[in-house]
């Protein structure tokens, strides 16, 4: 992939009732738990149209109004329209439905494709699904849980998400774009998510959608975003939070005298209790002539939840650290996004974002640039911003190469060691190539790519030492290679490993075997040498290949998404990595398949 498509991606993150299944780890469990129920099935016809039933309200409340709620939404119920028609998944039908909404019509969006950029910004071309039924990616969607062991995967998965891509058939828009905003999510990107949910005009609303948005406007601490959906929110749901933003709302409105009347309301009939119902008192006084002043005593809550976190940030009582130490990692990439967060809390949440895949070697050195100039940031954090301005404005290449080589050295675990490579990543890719650098080569090469500057790095080719790290990540990333690598490069490689179980070996022989650049009899050879089965087929790997036959490049996404659930990348089988490489180049995303390859090496 050209250097301009790699810098674009890094400018761009519960099935049918009748359905019960559970995606684990795949650390714990074979590669076949990928697939969802009847992959393999031929496809269904077309379903009939179903006859709208009697206008008969709401569907009765089947969720907790507890503030967790918001938190793990049910997608089982379908959404009523205020006239009670029940919402299918024909588009064509919700575009000639009563608008709810004082839209115009020719403001009108359609729900056939939602998302923030088509394939001519960067984006994915709008048939990147081609004929794949819209229930069963769904369920794929539902059944990846996120964060992503690969931060390039991730990168991958969130252009995918966002980008506007043709609605699947049996799915409606509505609920398909909660699917994809609830991903991103989970994966850390509350911002895309935000702004993927919004692309979706308020009267098309599905109660699934209604579920999802809550949690992700409370992500991004954005009360106002929640307004235009409150009432009828509220309504469909019935859960906590929709039904506090009421009085949340009617105040940002000026409307206090409602305002006061709903939260009596929320404290008579319980709707939240102790800290949770403050805050949302807190908020109401936000308002506009609010003038209810409430002070939060963090040590009565127990444990984060996506309401204490939103309130908080937005009404300028930032929970304390502890109350986010039992947060997932992704709340790690909402934290380090958001705005209202202080300095300290994003300077905290900064390195799991980064290696995540949610921040960008820009936007991680913007961070650093902030605690540059604040005099009050802690002292080891003004040091590592000190040594980042060497690395990347020192009076000298060593100066700078000693510089990064600090900020390399100074990470206690896996999360800051790779943040370190992606932050400077763009210093690295500034140093001329030169022998006087070479001890320092693997690193610098590994964090060039960690960005994705490829090009930059392929010209340290003539630095690194043959079987080196710096070898393996250039013999999987480069654009272009210097032929086919035999069984003997290899095997040089192998003894310079000391991972556990050769495990670098093993994703090394995988990522450059699905790339096709290894030597017809070197794949099994050097199997053997390892132990390992780098081609080992399941269902899960043919489903992928098949996808990639069909030239689908997002359903090829997000199956290879589900394959890199874990931890890290020793959750991962090596044979994944293949299939996965294999599959992407097959469908033209060759500089993802470069870029996922060289991390496993590097991470594995």
């Amino acid at each position: 992939m050209a250097k301009q498509r790699i810098s674009t991606l890094l400018c761009a993150t519960a099935g049918l009732a009748a359905l019960v299944y559970t995606i684990p780890v795949l650390g714990q469990q074979g590669p076949e738990s990928l697939l969802p129920p009847g992959f393999n099935d031929p496809p269904p016809p077309p379903a009939a149209r179903p006859a709208p039933p009697p206008a008969s309200g709401p569907p009765s409340d089947t969720q907790s109004s507890s503030p967790a709620a918001a938190v793990t939404p049910d997608g089982a119920a379908k959404a009523t329209s205020d006239d009670g028609d029940s919402k299918d998944a024909d588009d064509d039908e919700e575009e000639d439905s009563e608008p709810r909404y004082d839209v115009p019509p020719t403001a009108r969006r359609s729900l056939k494709a939602v998302g923030l950029f088509t394939d001519a910004s960067g984006g994915f071309p709008a048939d990147a699904f081609g004929g794949m039924d819209g229930k069963f990616l769904t369920r794929l969607v539902q059944r990846t849980n996120g964060p992503l062991a690969s931060r390039w995967g991730t990168i991958m998965t969130r252009r995918l998400l966002a980008s506007r891509t043709a609605t699947p058939r049996n799915v409606s828009g509505a609920d398909w774009t909660a699917e994809r905003g609830w991903l991103l999510l989970r994966m850390g990107d509350a911002v895309v998510a935000r702004q993927l949910v919004q692309q979706v005009d308020p009267d098309r609303y599905t109660k699934r959608l209604f579920q999802v948005s809550m949690p992700i406007f409370l992500a991004n601490a954005d009360l106002s975003a929640m307004c235009p959906f409150a009432e009828e929110a509220a309504r469909q749901t019935r859960e906590a939070t929709w039904r506090m933003a009421q009085p949340i709302c009617a105040s940002l409105a000026g409307e206090q005298g409602r305002a006061t009347a709903l939260v009596n309301q929320a404290r008579g009939q319980g709707w939240m209790k102790g800290t949770d119902l403050l805050l949302g008192e807190k908020a109401v006084g936000a308002g506009v002539q609010g003038r209810r002043s409430v002070k939060i005593e963090w040590q009565n809550a127990k444990g984060f939840s996506v309401w204490r976190h939103g309130i908080g940030q937005a009404t300028g009582v930032e929970p304390p650290e502890a109350i986010y130490a039992d947060a997932g990692k992704q709340v790690n990439g909402w934290v380090a996004q958001l705005p209202t967060a202080s300095l300290a809390a994003r300077m905290r949440s900064a390195p799991t974002a980064a290696a995540l895949g949610v921040l960008s070697n820009r936007a991680l050195v913007d961070i650093y640039s902030v605690a540059y100039e604040d005099p009050d940031v802690p002292s080891a954090i003004r040091t590592r911003a000190e040594l980042l301005k060497t690395a990347y404005a020192g009076n000298s290449n060593a100066a700078k190469v000693g510089a990064m080589a600090d900020l390399w050295g100074g990470g206690k675990t896996p999360a800051e060691r790779m943040s370190a490579l992606v932050l400077t990543a763009r210093a690295a890719a500034l140093i001329a190539p030169s022998a006087d650098h070479a001890g320092n080569a693997d690193q610098l090469v590994a964090s060039m790519l960690s960005a994705g500057f490829d090009e930059q790095a392929i010209r340290w080719a003539s630095i690194v030492e043959d079987g080196s790290l710096g070898w393996g990540l250039l013999a999987c990333a480069a654009p272009r290679w210097r032929g086919s690598v035999s069984e003997g490069e290899l095997d040089d490689f192998r003894s310079n490993d000391d991972s556990a179980d050769y495990r670098k070996s093993k994703f090394l022989l995988a990522g450059l075997a699905g790339l096709g650049r290894v030597e017809a009899g070197a794949v099994g050879g050097f199997s053997e040498t390892l132990e390992t089965n780098v081609r080992k087929e399941n269902a899960w790997s043919r489903a992928i290949g098949a996808a990639a036959s069909r030239g689908e490049s997002g359903t090829v996404v997000l199956l290879a998404a589900a394959a890199l659930q874990g931890d890290g990348w020793q959750d991962i089988p090596p044979h994944h990595l293949f299939h996965i490489v294999r599959a992407l180049k097959q469908v033209g995303l060759d500089g993802e398949a470069r870029m996922i390859a060289a991390e496993a090496v590097s991470w594995s």
